[in-house]
């Protein structure tokens, strides 16, 4: 089991020296999310990815475009161009030699008609379709990860139930699942039903917290406990600085 952070687009440091801080806290896993690469100055190659982690005994997960990006887009032409990018991830990842790929499962806006949102879910599973099978072309699992709704969104990942019911749409058995533990706690939802409905189907965890009402990512001190809990593979503090790291790895305090 490996516990590491994300790598996002808030960060300005380099791919080496986050490697480098995790290292030294006893961490040995990283996250790239795709904005980084999109946005970093010094987005390092695939090939530099897989060399520096080697070098520095990391595993490595990607999580693939999400910010303005809809598998279930209701214009075709944009949803192609989405699927097309999680591809891209895939075709990144397995040159750098990483573990998996995280993606999100589409959503709707809740004031659309009923048809619409259907159209929109079955968008969403064709989408997936394509990617999962994409993804077992290239060697690199793609996981799915749970989001919570909101006023202007209603995630189709939400609840195990309706998490069991995309993936099973799908079709196709290689996909995964990515766990969530904070949009699980926003959403009302006890993270461990999603360990009793996907056990160890599990392949990523999102360690983070907040306080019932916004998705704020804040310290998780317990994390290695409920990553234990959880049981994946690859665990990742999804933190906003270097100083919210720090504080998890700090653990829990008497406050």
């Amino acid at each position: 089991m490996r516990f590491g952070a994300a790598l996002d687009l808030r960060y300005d440091q380099s791919f080496e020296a986050f490697v480098a801080f995790l290292r030294d806290r006893d961490l040995s896993h990283v996250e790239l999310r795709q904005g980084y690469l999109d946005t970093h100055p010094d987005a390092p190659s695939a090939a530099r990815v897989r060399r520096v982690a080697a070098e520095a005994d990391v595993t490595v997960t990607l999580h693939a475009p999400y910010r303005d990006c809809n598998l279930g887009n209701l214009n075709e032409r944009l949803r192609e161009a989405t699927v097309e990018a999680v591809c891209d991830s895939l075709d990144f990842a397995a040159e750098a030699g990483a573990a998996a790929v995280v993606v999100h499962g589409g959503s709707a806006r809740p004031r659309y008609p009923e048809r619409v949102q259907r159209q929109s879910r079955e968008r969403a599973v064709r989408s997936l379709r394509t990617c999962g099978r994409y993804a077992e072309d290239v060697g690199v699992p793609l996981c799915v990860e749970n989001q919570r709704d909101t006023s202007s969104k209603r995630r189709n990942t939400a609840t195990p139930e309706r998490l069991a019911a995309l993936l099973d749409d799908v079709g196709v058995d290689s996909v995964r699942v990515t766990l969530d533990v904070g949009h699980a706690k926003v959403a009302g939802v006890d993270y461990r039903a999603f360990v009793d409905r996907f056990g160890d189907r599990i392949t990523v965890a999102h360690l983070h917290d907040n306080d019932g009402a916004d998705d704020d990512h804040d310290p998780l001190p317990t994390f290695r406990s409920v990553g234990a809990a959880v049981g994946a593979p690859y665990n990742v503090l999804e933190m906003k600085s270097l100083a919210d790291i720090e504080r998890c790895v700090a653990g829990p305090t008497d406050d």
